[in-house]
């Protein structure tokens, strides 16, 4: 078969409004028209006009740059083209045309082609469009789930822009039916996904970004969590006003719920209920840990204070010496010694004791006891002094220091968390 009854053609550039027509048509009113895939109006969006020998589409606006432009004969084949009545001369004019109308109307329709196809005539067909023999369009609604194979739509079948909102929501699309990159951030709405929609185990670790979660998100009250850190915990931070999150733990007042604190306003009955009505004040203080039952630090409760100590000690002292030195000594004693001697003639020993020999010119002639009275004699003893009185020096270190006893250590901000 040689006939044509359509010719396409492409746009190229964004100036170009004519394009021929180079099949045979009884009328302009049977020239249809289509860019990309859509049926124009003549006179509305086009007209056809004579080129010399030629027919040409002539479009009120060039078409977009590489747009595909189908032009097609639709024959009119409701009314003959020429009716003849009796007694009327037949021209061969009017014969040609009616056969050229059948001729044409019997191209459009087609018999069975090589490809085993067949075309039918334009127009609405119910659920079908036919638009010409090789374009035939569904109508809207009218594929349902039940006629459709499992295999039937592929990503091939879509085109850009085909599933809304809309279809989706009355659509079951399970996961292995999703392409790994189906669904991106601009496929989903604002406020699409509620925690509703979402797994228990939806959101991993893996699928959070680096830094985009940030202290906002994280609930500063949940029981659960505390945000990592739970109110009451204490830290040192380097800068002089309390980072987010944390209030300066100087003895402030705090509310049993809702308030303001430092210029804070927040929910406080997380650290109300452990520290108080008011925050410890760790200004200038050292931290110790709580013995809890130790019995290191005795007698102790939770945040109380306790004063300054030293703990019991003694000091060493010495004594300074003043030299060497001696003592010079004396003696006296008195001694009476009285004698009872029985005395006799020379040659004669006497009777009892006797201290010696016993002068003779002591002794009487006469042969009886005597008594003798020996002088008495005397010893002195005494002790010289070694010189005039002196003392001796104790020495004791100096005291030294300052108003506290502490140890080396930097200042640093204490912050509560609320």
């Amino acid at each position: 078969m040689t006939y044509s009854t359509e010719v396409s053609h492409t746009q190229s550039g964004t100036t170009n409004r004519d394009f021929s027509v180079t099949f045979p048509f009884l009328a302009t009113t049977d020239i249809r028209v289509q860019l990309a895939g859509v049926t124009k109006s003549l006179n509305t969006d086009y007209t056809i006009v004579q080129s010399g020998a030629n027919t040409v589409v002539n479009f009120n606006t060039a078409p977009a740059d590489n747009s595909t432009i189908r032009i097609f004969r639709d024959t009119d084949i409701d009314n003959i083209e020429s009716t003849f009545v009796a007694g009327s001369s037949i021209r061969s004019t009017d014969l040609n045309n009616n056969n050229t109308q059948l001729l044409y109307a019997a191209q459009e329709f087609g018999t069975l082609k090589t490809d085993n196809s067949v075309s039918f005539s334009l127009g609405d067909k119910g659920d079908i469009q036919i638009n010409s023999s090789s374009d035939w369009q569904l109508q809207n609604n009218v594929v349902e789930n039940a006629n459709m194979a499992d295999n039937s739509v592929g990503n091939n079948e879509l085109i850009d822009g085909s599933i809304t909102g809309g279809k989706l929501a009355s659509l079951s699309i399970t996961t292995s039916q999703l392409a790994a990159s189906a669904v991106n951030a601009d496929k989903l709405a604002s406020n699409a996904v509620t925690s509703a929609k979402l797994a228990d185990d939806a959101v991993t670790t893996a699928k959070i970004a680096d830094d985009a979660v940030d202290p906002t998100k994280i609930s500063q009250t949940n029981a659960a969590g505390y945000g990592f850190t739970p109110p009451g915990a204490v830290i040192w931070y380097a800068g002089n006003s309390a980072p987010t999150g944390y209030l300066k733990a100087n003895g402030d007042s705090i509310p049993n719920g809702s308030g303001n604190v430092q210029g804070i306003s927040a929910d406080f009955s997380g650290l109300y209920a452990i520290v108080g009505s008011n925050l410890p004040d760790l200004r200038g203080e050292f931290i110790r840990a709580w013995s809890d039952g130790r019995n290191v630090d005795q007698s102790r409760a939770i945040r109380s204070t306790q004063d300054d100590d030293t703990v019991a000690h003694s000091h060493s002292a010495s004594m300074g010496s003043t030299g060497a030195h001696s003592h010079d000594t004396t003696s006296s004693d008195s001694h009476n010694h009285t004698l009872t001697q029985r005395m006799q003639h020379p040659g004669i020993t006497p009777s009892g004791s006797s201290a010696g020999p016993i002068p003779e010119t002591a002794v009487s002639d006469e042969m009886d006891d005597h008594t003798f009275t020996v002088s008495s004699d005397s010893h002195t003893h005494s002790v010289s002094s070694a010189g005039s009185n002196h003392t001796h020096s104790i020495s004791v270190a100096n005291s030294s220091g300052g108003t506290e006893t502490r140890p080396r250590n930097v200042a640093l901000l204490a912050c509560i968390k609320y």
